[in-house]
């Protein structure tokens, strides 16, 4: 009959392809949202399910244009962690240190971003009296004239010497890979 509908027929799929050209970066700085960041650390130990601990950010901007920056300042108080009594044990003395180092610092020295909105961010974490080079690779989740969200993973390396000082927990723990995940919103 006319004006039925023909369950066999083919529907054309869409032709445009939607990109998101390098030139619709956004240019310009953004501000972190400190109520929508999530800074992960997990650690894997003898097999076990990951130790993960979560750190509050106090700060940190983001800057898209020519010259892209990215930088974060943690609370090291602030670390949670899926273990009881575990984060005041690294955080204390024998750990971070937090009553001496108050913030972990986290600043970009390479920033990449591709025309499919994937980042390559290379940067020197700033922990104790230690500078770490730490690479992330993630993406551009979201971005308009008000708003930019990032999220990011990447390894920090376990050191090459063993801890000769602090808890031993932490030292166990300091003589691993640490996996970070950090999704972030940034605003103007």
């Amino acid at each position: 009959m006319p004006g039925d509908i023909d369950a066999t027929v083919e529907i054309e799929p869409d032709t445009v392809e939607y990109e998101w050209p390098v030139e619709r970066q956004l240019p310009g700085r953004y501000e972190l949202n400190p109520t929508r960041v999530v800074v992960e650390p997990s650690i894997r130990v003898l097999r076990r399910p990951p130790v993960r601990g979560r750190f509050a950010c106090r700060g940190g901007h983001l800057v898209l244009g020519e010259t892209s920056e990215l930088a974060l300042e943690l609370v090291t108080r602030s670390l949670r962690t899926n273990i009881f009594g575990l984060a005041r044990t690294l955080t204390d003395e024998g750990g971070l240190c937090a009553a001496d180092n108050p913030t972990i610092r986290f600043r970009s020295t390479d920033m990449l971003i591709a025309p499919d909105r994937t980042l390559e961010v290379v940067g020197k974490l700033d922990v104790l009296d230690t500078s770490l080079y730490l690479r992330l690779d993630g993406k551009l989740a979201y971005a308009d004239d008000r708003a930019v969200v990032v999220w990011l993973t990447g390894v920090l390396p376990a050191p090459r010497r063993q801890f000769e000082t602090g808890h031993w927990i932490a030292q166990v723990l300091g003589e691993r890979p640490i996996h970070i995940e950090l999704a972030a919103e940034f605003v103007r």
